[in-house]
Formats: C-alpha cells, structure tokens, sequence
C-alpha cells in the first residue's frame, strides 16, 4: 500500500523539522564551547534562548574575584535532596537554626553557582559572616522582587504557596518577611523545592502532608532535604519530637 502525498508531506515536514532541532543544538554547543562555557541543565531539556542568556550572564561570572566583589551577590541556598557534583565542587553546607542545612550561590541573573568550602577559604570570611551577608541580600532581594504568594485549597485545606526564583524556600531563613504573609495563627511550613515554600493549617494530616510533597517535588531535580518546620505565629521552629515527619 502505497502512502498518500500528504502523508509524505508530512514525514517531510517533520524530518526537517528534527534536522533543524539537530543543527541547532549543535550550533548552540559549538558557540558555547567557542565561549569556554559549559553548561549542562540537571532537569532536562533546556530552551536554547534561555541557555544562550545562562551562558552570557556565566561569561562575566568570576569564581575567583574576591569577597569585597562577591559578597552582594550571594543567597542563601537550602540543600537539596541530591548532589550530582563531584566531591571538589560540592557545595559548602551549615546548619543553620532552627536546623535547616544551608548551603549558598552567587547570583549572575538568570541563574547562580554553589559555593564551595575551597572559595569560602579562599575569601577569609567566617560562616558567620557569610550567613549574614547572604539573609541581608536577600533581605534586600524581596524589596525589589517580592515574593509571588498564591493561595489555593487542595482537597479543601487552606494552603499558601509562597514563591521566589530560585529563594522561595529559603525564606524559612527570615521570619520577618514572613510574618506579614503567614500572620498570628501557627501553620505547617513545608519547603519541598527552590523556589517554593508551602505554609498549611497546622492541623494537617501525615496523609495530606506528603500527597502535597510529592506533588510538588516529585521528579523535580532541586527536590530538598529539608524537614517540616512549624510557623509559631512570630518565627520559624523545629517540629517536637513525635511530630510530622517525611521520609527523604
């Protein structure tokens, strides 16, 4: 049986349509490599305009320029659930109270680098002061970019969903923008991904807890390792012993 021409057309169109994505991709690495730039997306596929301004944001980015001209530029950054990075280029973690594992980035726009325990020696700052220096940037960051708040109901509980690019969840870090968001009534914090921190009734169930979890942070590549905390009112707390749990 012989196949109609619009068929054909069809294969046509898609053949060419699959070259076209060929060559591009290979246009895109051979400029990149041009540019003594690598960049390789952990979550996947990546859109080309995206990686091409990734990339030329990365081209100013100096890992070894000193403290006095990084310090503006580092966030606070929680771990994440999985590392892919080799042992000399893992990033540098503290515990941070009220026991949230911290680690930090240098912010170039579009995205931001880990650092590393080798450049925190090599800029002769202590934790401490690295730790400020990341919550009072961002401190500064949600003035200029506040943070997106959406409230929604799953299965009908009265859920917030706080978001930041690439920070939501470190706001853990700073009670005091959140008070404003979360106000008097104690809640559940949940912060299952980068960008996103999840504040529930308190009253929320174990079920309930990790269907959301895994909602959100399923196959996501930036799911963290971070415990649930409870918002008292006024700060952010450890749950008690005996209380909500999810496993890693």
């Amino acid at each position: 049986m012989r196949a109609s021409p619009e068929h054909l057309d069809m294969k046509t169109s898609k053949a060419r349509k699959d070259e076209r994505r060929a060559r591009r991709k290979d246009e895109d690495r051979a400029r990149h490599r041009r540019r003594g730039v690598t960049v390789t997306p952990l979550g996947g596929t990546m859109d080309h305009e995206l990686l091409d301004r990734l990339v030329a944001a990365a081209e100013h980015l100096d890992l070894e320029a000193p403290w006095a001209e990084v310090a503006g530029h580092v966030l606070p950054v929680l771990k994440r659930l999985r590392h892919p990075y080799p042992p000399d280029a893992s990033p540098m973690h503290m515990h941070v109270p009220p026991g949230i594992w911290t680690g930090f980035g240098i912010d170039f726009g579009p995205a931001f680098t880990h650092v590393t325990a080798g450049q925190v020696e090599r800029w002769g700052v202590d934790r401490a002061m690295l730790l400020a220096t990341a919550l009072d940037n961002l401190r500064a960051l949600v003035v200029v970019e506040p943070p997106r708040i959406e409230r929604i109901t799953p299965q009908g509980i009265d859920t917030l969903a706080i978001q930041g690019q690439g920070w939501g969840s470190s706001l853990v870090l700073l009670p005091e923008v959140l008070a404003p968001i979360l106000g008097p009534a104690p809640r559940l914090l949940l912060a299952p991904v980068r960008n996103t921190l999840i504040a529930l009734p308190e009253t929320a169930d174990l079920d309930f807890v990790e269907l959301l979890w895994g909602a959100v942070a399923d196959g996501a590549h930036d799911e963290l390792d971070v415990a649930p905390l409870r918002w008292t009112g006024s700060t952010v707390a450890a749950l008690g012993d005996g209380a909500i749990g999810l496993p890693n």
